[in-house]
């Protein structure tokens, strides 16, 4: 109907693991984003012990924070 010309778009891939075997054939971008994406998980594990471990240590400060932060609200500040 009218005169349009068609160009074809660049898809952008979201699932990529036919690609992801051939390591030799992937570019740069490709070779970082599979890197990260492998090692995602292995950050959120870490970041998981940690506050596993130091929760309560953690409640504890934020708890002072905020005693110290209420006690001096009357104070005037410069």
């Amino acid at each position: 109907m009218f005169n349009r010309k068609y160009k074809e778009r660049k898809m952008k891939k979201i699932f990529q693991w036919r690609e992801y075997l051939n390591w030799k054939k992937m570019t740069l971008t490709q070779k970082i984003n599979f890197k990260r994406a492998c090692l995602f998980p292995l950050l959120v594990y870490v970041v998981y012990v940690f506050l596993f471990k130091y929760s309560m240590a953690l409640l504890i400060i934020i708890g002072i924070y905020f005693l110290v932060r209420f006690k001096n609200r009357k104070k005037l500040n410069k």
